[in-house]
């Protein structure tokens, strides 16, 4: 094989895993954005499941509140 021959080789190699980090990167791209979405989604939850611990804090100081109205034996 002449040095010329081995160029082309490694030239179609190099351009080959050029084509291929390319497709990678945009592979990476579309899991970050998806990893963002789901980011989203999870602060979503979290703040949805505080207001839900708020509100039985609140519902149990409320009956707490009522119990203690109630005449004691």
């Amino acid at each position: 094989m002449t040095t010329e021959e081995k160029i082309d080789r490694l030239t179609g190699i190099v351009d080959t895993l050029a084509a291929s980090v390319v497709a990678h990167d945009g592979q990476i791209e579309s899991l970050i954005t998806v990893a963002e979405q789901q980011g989203s989604r999870i602060q979503a939850l979290i703040t949805a499941a505080e207001k839900h611990e708020r509100a039985i804090e609140d519902m149990h100081k409320q009956w707490q509140a009522y119990l203690n109205t109630l005449p004691r034996h």
